[in-house]
Order: C-alpha cells, then structure tokens, then sequence
C-alpha cells in the first residue's frame, strides 16, 4: 500500500512541475521591480493585430458609432487605395513644408543601478502642482465616440506663419525612427476598442532604458495607485513625468513615461537630454511590456495633451503630414480613415484617422497647426492623400522630406442632409356620381 502512495506522490510532483513550466512559459508569471516572481494580471486585452474595417456609416448628425467588421486596416486601404475610383473629386490645398532646424542627438548614457522607490513619491509631488488628484469613485465609463462623424463646432484655425517646435529626442535609445503601434495613433480608439488615445505607444522589449528627451526636472517618479494622473488611479502603474526647461507659448510642457518599472530618478532630480529615467514595463492599464509617452501643454492632467509627433524630432529617413480635414464651415470630420498613397519609389503608403471628440475634450489640436490628422514615420518621396466621405472621394498630392513636417488642408462638400423619400397618398377609387331621375 505504501508502494501505491509513493507512486501517486510522485506522478502528482511530476504534473505540478510540468504546469509551472507550462506557466513560465506562457509568460503567466513576471519579475516585479523587486525581483519578486508575481502573478501577471493582465489588465487589457492583448494589442490586436486587426481592427474595425474603414467604413462608411450613415452620416446623421446624431447618429451614434456602429462598429464595422474587423478587417486589417492596411490591407483594407491598401486594395481600395491602389486602385481609386474615378470619380471626380474636389482637390485639398497643399501647404508649404515647414522648415526644420537642427538640434543635437541625444546620446544614451550608462544605465545606473536601480534604487528602491519611495513610496511617498506621487504625494510629494501632489503638494507641488496643487491639481486634486483624488481618485474618482465610481470609475468613469468610457464614452461612445462617433466615426465618420461631422463636429458642430469650428475646429481651431492654425497660426499665420506656424513654427515647428521639434523639441524633443526619441525617448528610447539607437535614435532613428520611432517605432510607434500605427494601429491606435494619437486621438483614435482602435475602431471602438479602447478608450481615446492622448498618447503613443512603443512596444520595446521588457527592461528597454527610457530616456530623458528634453532637458527638465522630474516632477512625477513613482505609482499613481492613489494619485489621480491617468483616466482614472492606477492607469499608469508607475510612471516618471518630467517638466522640459523650456516653456512654449509661455506654457509648462510635461513629458509622460507610463507604464515602466525600475525608475533611476526622483521628484525634483534635473536631467539632460538622454539620461535614463526608467525601462520599459508593464502595469495599470497595460498587461503588455510597452511605453506609453505623452506630450502635456500648460498642465500636468490628462486632458492636456498634444500629438507627441509634432514634437518628437523625425529622423532624416522619416518625414510627417499634419494635416486637417474640415467642411466648408470649418468644422472637424472625426474618425475619418485618411491615407498617403505612395506615388514614387521607396515611398510606402500609411493610414491613418482623424481625432475623435468626446465629452470631455481630451484630444487637442497644436496651437500652431491646429491639425486633426497626423502620419509619421512616412518615408521621403510623393504621396497622395485619399480619403472617402459621403461617397465622394478626396485626393490631394504632397511631398515628404526627411526630417520635416508637410502641412495639408483638405476641404469637404458641405454635410449632406439624407433626402426624404416622398410620401404618396394612395389612389382613391373613383365615386359614382348619381343624379337623381324625376
């Protein structure tokens, strides 16, 4: 009998010991900032690697998002793209290219040994900014965003003579392009899978060093679990914010890291262009290694932020288009799918979406561009912007420069009301008349 229990022992050692290695390897268990082995809770859904098909919704100024079919994007506009109707269209009004200046590279520097983090970091940095950082109780719900749709209100008119302000270095170390997650950009929510985006994503590998892109002071280092930074607590996990040197419009530029683990800096530390601030981690609303960076303009608060990629310096293999799509009242289309159709060789052809409204008016436009759509990371050569609303399609012919920004402007028909189909009144029959006979 002995001899049994020995065995059933041992077979269950064995099939306990082949499910922790099923379970290491299937990246259920994480190395915290500690070095302890935790369980790793995934928060959000994997990055998914298709999302709502480009679309044509009906147009009604009160209808709300219905969400298309999952089809990849690219494909999906490449096939429509390459071969465009024939339709005749209105042509959008390309601008001149703004003209960059140069600024030095940040040079990665060594990585220094992690040290514990205080837990009274995010409080200290509460006192100084004087925002209520209180944790909203219940958590906001997230909104319903409408694509393809016209706003009611004029968008902001960009400046007479708009300046570039390529402030900032790549966060990450290697300069060159940024390689940035093109299926959820900056105002967009994935085709109604997430909440908007007021930020990029970079999917670096687990430990990847995080680097300061401007010179500036930490002014955040630590987790947000009861400080109120993110669309709710704990959005970022842990996060490092730094307040650049300088002001722009006489405005405080905050630069956001969430997301990361194993912070090098503290509240109040002044850091250059490249020192190492973090490594890229996973925690709060992220159950995947990535960076998440913001751009923030006046105040710290999530409301505040502006397209990282009229910031971020673009490498001389990469250029951008900031452009706007509006009708002829000046008013934004959202959630329109916009493409830069590659027309020369060693182009390649990107899309991407105008911003979403919401509510609570998250997404902003750059003061100087006041632009609703933006590309990166394009490489030089021709394009052509193609884009589809109310049945009718736009081109318009720009040219990208390495290291520079492209401004477009195209300008709709005006919203089209739907037609009522006429009502017609059944046919009476006819009555006989009768005359009476004396």
């Amino acid at each position: 009998m002995r001899s049994i229990y020995r065995i059933i022992l041992l077979l269950a050692a064995v099939i306990l010991s082949m499910a922790l290695v099923l379970a290491w390897q299937l990246n259920l268990f994480d190395q915290s900032a500690t070095g302890e082995t935790v369980f790793n809770q995934t928060l959000e859904v994997d990055f998914p690697t298709q999302i709502a098909e480009i679309g044509q919704p009906t147009l009604l100024a009160t209808s709300n998002f219905t969400e298309g079919t999952n089809d990849d994007p690219t494909a999906t506009a490449t096939k429509r793209l390459m071969e465009p109707d024939k339709t005749s269209f209105p042509t959008g009004t390309s601008m001149p290219t703004a003209t960059a200046t140069r600024r030095r590279t940040a040079t990665p520097k060594p990585t220094p040994s992690a040290s514990p983090e205080p837990t009274d970091v995010v409080q200290a940095a509460v006192l100084q900014d004087g925002i209520d950082r209180t944790c909203p109780d219940p958590v906001p719900g997230k909104p319903d965003y409408r694509h393809y749709f016209l706003s009611g209100q004029p968008w902001p008119k960009p400046a007479d003579s708009p300046q570039e302000h390529f402030w900032l270095a790549k966060p990450l170390p290697g300069g060159g392009r940024l390689l940035y997650t093109d299926w959820l950009p900056y105002g967009y929510d994935a085709g109604g899978r997430y909440l908007l985006h007021n930020g990029v994503d970079v999917a670096d590998p687990l430990g990847t060093p995080l680097l300061a892109a401007a010179d500036g002071r930490v002014v955040v280092a630590g987790p947000d679990s009861h400080a109120l930074y993110g669309w709710r607590c704990d959005w970022y996990g842990k996060l490092v914010v730094v307040e650049i040197d300088d002001k722009w419009l006489g405005k405080p530029v905050f630069l956001l890291y969430g997301h990361v683990l194993n912070i090098t800096v503290e509240v109040g530390q002044q850091v250059k262009q490249g020192d190492q601030v973090a490594e890229v981690g996973f925690g709060g609303a992220a159950g995947n290694p990535h960076l998440h960076f913001e751009v923030r303009v006046g105040t710290n608060e999530f409301g505040s932020t502006r397209n990282p990629f009229l910031w971020i310096r673009p490498p001389a293999t990469r250029g951008l288009v900031a452009g706007r799509l509006i009708d002829p009242q000046g008013r934004p289309w959202q959630g329109v799918a916009i493409a830069a159709v590659a027309r020369s060789e060693g182009a390649e052809t990107k899309t991407s979406w105008t911003y979403l409204g919401d509510p609570q008016g998250l997404i902003k436009p750059d003061e100087e561009f006041a632009e609703n759509f933006v590309i990166p990371d394009l490489r030089p050569g021709l394009y052509e912007l193609y884009l589809e609303i109310q049945g009718q399609i736009y081109k318009t012919p720009i040219e990208v420069q390495g290291g520079q920004m492209v401004r477009a402007e195209i300008i709709t028909e005006p919203f089209k009301t739907p037609t009522p189909e006429p009502t017609i009144a059944p046919q009476e029959s006819p009555i006989e008349t009768v005359t009476p006979q004396d």
